[in-house]
Formats: structure tokens, sequence, C-alpha cells
């Protein structure tokens, strides 16, 4: 499988010391691009501000893991009415700008609402302190239309969203994803895959026994760490060498996903205050950015260069409270200036029950049914959306080659030989 082919729309946010400008271009010929400056030097801040809050709200208003009938239209009304509030923060109420791009957005994706056509790709680039919420923008259409009365409607209202209905690539620079777009698999064509979390969440539970049991034919799984003994690796020894077994020991085949069920704590005031709390066996850790990433610089300087790719690594933030949505590219900034192929993380932290639900979707079809990552986890917001109504999918944010895959192993290039040419 080849690399991902160019974005049908490209999203740039230009900061200069004057001006913050929005850039979009799109890859179909004949459609002029749209540029337009931002309200205020802060408007992005204040737009991740609102953000935070809005998501916090429909939070509250979501009663449960799945949204009852009689709720759909409240739970749209807000998610759109979110998208609309973000908007006027970036744009205020110009209406030559807001319909240029609504005009300049169907006009570069014609079919881009249609589920029964691929998804198109948007790579969205900036700076880890100026980067755009694209996925939550109504930009297919602003206005809210009516009612939602029934589930269907309701689906195909949440499309208008950018996130459901496109495969969105973010980009953060000076950080730009290494790695091949490949991940390997080690005997029984399984892929390694390490576990950290915290034990006393539910739905991270609740995801450890989907990797042992359901995952468990595809997935070679270490940990769960914290796991109770002294030997095992430090928490920035694992990120900086994923071939280190938790009982220190070397396997040949590095991790090749990391993924975190845990807390994260953010203060946008202070990205390197971030932190991760990990707890298992009666063990407890709350490490800082600033203090992993010295570990990592001293593990970078001490010992001889990786040259093997890193893992893709997941970040599901359960609980509450605790990750707000300004700090939230701390994580993925951290990862991938550690060299890491590719980060997946939430924008804000999301209820327990919610995030055990998105982790199994994307894995089974990410790890099981070998999609590629762009198109796994679009696929794992629509199930969300799908079969609970619940659009807090939405939250999950992609730095990552969309075309990331699992490597078929030698037997299953056979049996697809085999099946194309019976």
């Amino acid at each position: 499988m080849n690399a991902a082919p160019p974005p049908d729309i490209y999203v740039r946010v230009i900061t200069t010391s004057e001006a913050t400008r929005l850039e979009f271009t799109a890859r179909r010929l004949g459609i002029p691009p749209v540029r337009a400056t931002l309200i205020g030097s802060d408007a992005l801040l204040k737009v991740r501000q609102e953000l935070d809050a809005g998501l916090t709200r429909l939070k509250d208003e979501l009663t449960g893991l799945a949204v009852e009938d009689k709720d759909l239209n409240r739970v749209f009304q807000s998610l759109h009415g979110l998208g609309r509030t973000l908007l006027f923060i970036l744009f205020g109420s110009q209406q030559a700008i807001l319909k240029e791009l609504q005009t300049f957005w169907n006009d570069a994706l014609p079919l881009g609402m249609n589920p029964e056509m691929p998804p198109p790709l948007v790579e969205c680039v900036g700076s880890k302190d100026g980067f755009l919420p694209l996925e939550f923008l109504p930009l297919f259409r602003m206005f809210p239309g009516p009612p939602v009365k029934t589930r269907d409607k309701f689906i195909t209202a949440c499309r208008t969203l950018v996130g459901f209905s496109c495969v969105v690539k973010r980009t953060i620079l000076p950080a730009p994803i290494r790695g091949g777009n490949t991940l390997r698999t080690g005997p029984q064509g399984r892929v390694p895959t390490r576990y950290l979390y915290y034990e006393h969440l539910h739905g991270a539970v609740e995801e450890l026994a989907w990797f042992a049991d359901a995952g468990g034919a595809h997935i070679d799984l270490e940990g769960p760490y914290p796991d109770g003994t002294d030997r095992a690796p430090s928490l920035a020894e694992q990120i900086f060498d994923p071939r280190l077994r938790l009982d220190g020991t070397l396997r040949e085949l590095p991790d090749q996903v990391q993924h975190f069920a845990c807390h994260c704590y953010t203060r946008s005031e202070d990205t390197l205050a971030a932190e991760i709390e990990l707890s298992g066996a009666g063990c407890h850790s709350r490490t800082t950015l600033g203090a992993l990433g010295a570990d990592l610089v001293a593990l970078g300087a001490s010992q001889a260069q990786r040259t093997f790719d890193l893992p893709l690594v997941m970040m599901n933030a359960c609980g509450s409270g605790r990750m707000r949505a300004p700090g939230a590219p701390s994580f993925p900034y951290l990862f991938l200036t550690n060299g890491n192929r590719g980060f997946i993380g939430t924008e804000t932290e999301i209820p327990d029950d919610v995030a055990a639900a998105f982790s199994k979707a994307l894995y089974e079809r990410f790890l099981v049914h070998r999609i590629p990552l762009g198109r796994a986890v679009l696929e794992s917001r629509r199930h969300l959306l799908h079969t609970l109504r619940n659009p807090l999918g939405l939250t999950y944010a992609t730095y990552a080659d969309p075309s990331l895959h699992v490597r078929p192993t030698p037997e299953e290039r056979s049996h697809a030989t085999d099946a194309a040419h019976p």
C-alpha cells in the first residue's frame, strides 16, 4: 500500500507578529483558494478555550453512553452551535468570508457528505500553539437546518461537521511525522502493543480485557504497566526504547502501538506542567511532560541511535475535568518530537465509557480488520454515532499518516491473492 495521496483540502495556519491567517487550498482544479485574517491576535487561544467549555457543556448534557431519541435535537443543536461559535470567534460575523468559505468547502468536496463515497482527506497544518479544531466546524452547512427528529436525520445532520465526513490529518510544525506507513507483525501475525493504564478507571479495565480477549489473536500485548515490580523500566525508558519488556529484557520487534488509558492533566498556561498519571498493582506515578522530556533527552544522549521506527501512540484521557482543550496539543507534540510515527488523542477529557467504546471500535478496525488508520478513525466516530448516537468520537484528533496500516503477513498476502484469482 502506497503513501496517502495529496489532501483534497489543505488548511494552513500562518502566524506572524502582525496577525494570524488561515489559508484553504483545494486539490480540485478551478477552485480558488480562500485566505482570511482572524479576528484578534489571540483568536485561536479563545477558540480552544471555547471548545473546552462547549465540550464540557455537551458532556454534561449526555445522560449516558447512548443518546435517547428525545434528546437527539438538543444534542445536535449543542454540537452545531459550538461549531458556529468557533467560527464567530475566528471570523466575527463577516458574512462575505463565511459565505466564501462555505462555498469553497462544498465546491472542493461536492460529494464530501455522501457516506457511500470514499471520504475526502483534509490536512490541517499549524504550530503547537496555533492550532485549529477543524473537525468541529460545520463548514458544509453553517445553518443548522430544521429540528432533528429521527436517528437518520441526526446522523445526516452531524455530517455537516468536517470530522464526521472527512479524514482529518493534523500536522504540527516543526514536528514532522517520521517512520514508514506500515506496522509490523510478530509471530502468528500479531501486532506488538504496550498497555499503560490507571487501574481504577472502569474503562481502562474494560479496554485491557478487550486487548486480552477479543483482540488477543491479533495483538501481542506487553503490560499492563505499572505492574507492581521494581525491575520494570521507567515510563521514559519504555517510550524511548519500545523493545523493552517489563522484565527488563528486549524483544526482537519493538512496540508498534503504545496505548495509554489513564488520567491526563493540562494547564493551558504552562504546557510543560501537563501530566500523565498511571496506576497499577499498588504502584502510582504522576509525571510532568517537562520531566519526561528531560529524561528522553538524557536517554538520547547516552544510548545508541535508534534504528527502528517508533510506535503509534494512542492516549485515551479518561475521567472528568482533568484535561483541558487549550493544553491538549502538548501531548502529541511530546511524542512527535520524540520521533513517534503518530499520535491519537482527545481534545479534552471524555467519559470513561466513551473512551472504552471508541478504543475498541478503533482497534477492531485498525488492528483486526487492517483498515488504514485515517479511515479507521473516521469509521469509529461514525460507529459511535450510528450505534449510540453519541458524537464524542469527534474529540479524537489524529496526528499521523492516514495511510498507516498493519503490514499483511505472507499468509495473508497469499490468501488475498488466492481470493482475487480463484
